[in-house]
């Protein structure tokens, strides 16, 4: 599941190893985590937000596609569980709680490599730069992805906390997250083995494409 996270999304990491963004709404990867300094005009904190709205959804799709090189068909099942809260400053807060399965089949061997994600995707502030743009920490906590190969082994795991921060030029809606532009997204904070993230993302390949091929 490349695109940048917007306000209200926790972006899950396809294994096609492109990115897909989960909308304000209704959808997820991250897996994704997340106070802050320059002109603060306006910090707020999701519990003293109110809540405004929730939604479910269960996402049960099989399609094409290519992982590490190696064409594959993706078989993916995840479910979605999303909170918005609405400061009294106007920033809209998110929390969601994620867990799915991808699953990668290589129809050439018949190999297969599965991951495993689960977590709580929670916006933690949300801070007007007075500049046209908000600094957003969100917090992810969980599994990032849990890798196994068509034996059962387990490859790798990536499990714990991590900490995003993301400056959005809101383009003077601040309330509406639909023309937010990403400028920057970084991690500041890392908790528990990330031996995928470690590598530079080059650990999966290297153990997905002998698994598949």
């Amino acid at each position: 599941m490349s695109f940048a996270p917007k306000r209200g999304a926790i972006v899950v990491r396809s294994l096609k190893r492109s990115s897909v963004t989960l909308s304000r709404r209704a959808r997820l990867v991250g897996l994704s985590a997340l106070v802050a300094c320059g002109m603060l005009l306006a910090m707020v904190q999701p519990a003293a937000a109110q809540l405004v709205d929730r939604s479910h959804q269960h996402i049960v799709d099989t399609f094409p596609g290519e992982v590490c090189g190696v064409p594959v068909t993706i078989t993916l099942d995840v479910v979605f569980n999303n909170q918005e809260r609405l400061a009294t400053s106007g920033f809209p807060l998110f929390k969601t709680t994620f867990s799915g399965t991808e699953t990668d089949t290589n129809p050439a061997t018949g190999k297969s490599v599965t991951t495993f994600f689960a977590g709580v995707s929670r916006q933690a502030s949300a801070v007007d730069n007075g500049d046209g743009t908000i600094t957003l920490r969100r917090a992810v906590t969980g599994v990032s992805e849990a890798v196994r190969l068509s034996d059962g082994t387990l490859a790798f795991r990536d499990v714990g906390r991590l900490v995003h921060v993301t400056v959005i030029d809101y383009h003077g809606t601040l309330t509406d997250t639909s023309d937010d532009e990403v400028l920057s997204d970084s991690i500041e904070f890392v908790a528990g083995p990330h031996p995928d993230l470690e590598s530079g993302r080059t650990l999966f390949c290297e153990v997905v494409v002998p698994a598949l091929t």
